[in-house]
């Protein structure tokens, strides 16, 4: 609700996030109340508060800027008022009259774009990314749709003073060489990291700010399926969390890992290009390597796990050929490997796997393959009923001894019958979650029929 709020207002201004000091002009003068300061333009801003206000009512208060040694003295009436949660108003205040030159100095403010600024206020609308180019307002996704954030068009000088200011030499000389550059950046205020992409758009930089969870969430918390728990209790083999770009993979991985460093006494090392989630070890040793950083590629650095007397490698992403044949190396000589894919249904998975390498290699890597995979979970997040957030979706496919003679066939399009009766096994298909988060209320009958294979059956509820 208070995004739309502020939407409606048609003055630049900029989010924020301020104490703000005010009192009543008229009776209680000498009563000081507190508000948060969600936006800010030259003409009013907007607050968020406990606080019952009627329309017209008029304060008087002291307005902080970051960049001033003394706030700006305002007078001010309530010009909108909306609820915003269950205990919370937010409310538009238009200024009356205000410090000589603090339009000015509020304008000055406005105008400039701070990465933190916006990285803050994309934490408070709990967004999962945040996107800058050259020309355009800032946008960022929350609940997977996209929506613009209110500041200014970004400049490419602006992009570029970001861009130079969380970067080393090192860093900005791979930038210009590979034209794209991947790293983690820390907004300490918040405690919360994030995985840059820096990359170039029509010649000029743009960047994508992934915004990474404040804590391990466990399995349970995540509505994970109860199958996972058993697989983090598995001594070798490849697991693969797959599914689309924006569908909770890295968070789903992290969860695994601290079950893992919580339950069992294990040589954990994960390799990510950014590191995302830091972890602290418990019962395990989890050691966490940066690709650029601390090692020069996910190949030479899984190659290396068997001499570091790994037991579980986590590997961020399987991105190549070379990747994803370390990967199965790994997991054939003793080592239980994690990983995810870009794919959308867990044979698909399986069919990428082999697809990659040349036609010669496809049935050895059949064989290794059924040998060494375990399990795959494909995962969406929808967007609730209710509005109010996501919800995961699920497909599980445990390796079975059918299932891995099938793979050795060549007869992946056959898995899909297995997976459907293999519900003593720990599996279920897309459909099922699909139709059980359906009838439970938790999504839409339009959100269940864009994802679900089979229409005939959901089409006969």
């Amino acid at each position: 609700m208070f995004k739309n709020f502020m939407n409606k207002r048609s003055t630049r201004r900029k989010e924020c996030d301020y104490l703000l000091k005010y009192s009543f002009i008229g009776d209680n003068v000498n009563a000081v109340f507190g508000a948060e300061v969600r936006d800010i333009s030259v003409n009013g801003f907007a607050i968020e508060s406990k606080d019952v206000m009627k329309i017209g009512t008029a304060i008087q208060g002291e307005m902080p800027l970051p960049f001033l040694e003394a706030p700006i003295k305002f007078i001010g009436k309530v010009v909108r008022s909306q609820k915003s949660s269950d205990d919370k108003y937010v409310y538009g205040i238009s200024f009356d009259e205000i410090d000589e030159n603090g339009q000015e100095k509020i304008g000055t403010y406005v105008e400039k774009v701070d990465l933190d600024v916006l990285l803050t206020s994309a934490i408070r609308r709990e967004a999962t990314s945040v996107h800058l180019a050259v020309g355009c307002m800032p946008v960022c996704r929350v609940d997977g749709k996209v929506l613009h954030m209110d500041v200014v068009p970004i400049s490419e000088e602006d992009i570029e003073k970001i861009v130079f200011s969380i970067i080393n030499e090192k860093q900005k000389s791979a930038l210009y060489k590979d034209l794209e550059l991947d790293f983690a950046y820390t907004l300490p205020q918040e405690n919360r990291r994030f995985r840059m992409n820096v990359f170039f758009d029509k010649g000029h930089l743009a960047i994508v700010a992934k915004i990474i969870g404040s804590e391990v969430r466990s399995l349970d918390e995540l509505g994970l399926p109860s199958i996972l728990h058993n697989v983090v209790n598995k001594k070798n083999g490849l697991v693969i969390v797959s599914g689309p770009v924006d569908s909770g993979k890295s968070t789903t991985l992290a969860s695994i890992i601290e079950s893992i460093n919580r339950r069992r006494e294990s040589v954990i090392i994960s390799i990510e290009n950014p590191i995302e989630y830091i972890y602290t070890s418990k019962n395990s040793l989890i050691c966490q390597r940066d690709v650029g950083l601390d090692t020069l590629s996910f190949s030479d650095a899984i190659r290396s796990t068997l001499r570091q007397d790994a037991d579980i490698v986590l590997m961020g992403e399987m991105r190549d050929l070379d990747s994803i044949s370390q990967a199965i190396t790994a997991a054939e000589e003793g080592q239980l490997v994690f990983s995810t894919l870009h794919t959308t249904s867990s044979i698909e998975c399986i069919n990428r796997l082999i697809d990659i390498f040349p036609v010669e290699q496809q049935m050895q890597i059949r064989i290794q393959l059924a040998t060494s995979l375990e399990c795959i979970v494909c995962q969406y997040l929808l967007p609730r009923a209710d509005g109010k957030g996501r919800v995961l979706a699920t497909e599980v496919l445990m390796f079975t001894p059918a299932i891995r003679n099938l793979i050795r066939k060549a007869r992946t399009e056959q898995i899909y019958s297995y997976l459907e009766s293999g519900a003593e096994f720990g599996m279920h298909t897309m459909d099922s979650s699909l139709m059980d988060l359906f009838r439970r209320g938790l999504i839409t009958k339009d959100t269940a029929s864009a994802f679900i294979t089979k229409k005939e059956v959901f089409g006969a509820l």
